[in-house]
């Protein structure tokens, strides 16, 4: 098996995660529909604002080293919150 340094970064600066998307072919509402989720919080990833969460910068790290591109992304759907 092949160990390589990204296994252990846990952490995705917002440059490093616009090159991840670069290279992935991906648009910043894709990729957070691909992982998950909302514009809006994609977006504070994307900007630094928030960090990306551990499970995330892993998943794209091991995409990018194992040469794997997303399949599917699914189409965004609002979620709608029943009135009470």
């Amino acid at each position: 098996m092949i160990e390589s340094p990204w296994q252990y970064d846990r952490e995705m600066p917002s440059d490093e995660l616009k090159a991840v998307m670069v290279a992935l072919g991906m648009k910043q509402n894709r990729l957070g529909r691909f992982l998950g989720f909302s514009p809006r919080q994609t977006r504070r990833f994307v900007r630094g604002e928030m960090p990306l969460p551990p499970a995330s910068v892993l998943l794209l790290r091991s995409m990018l080293f194992h040469g794997e591109r997303p399949i599917v992304v699914p189409p965004w759907q609002r979620k709608r919150v029943p009135k009470v």
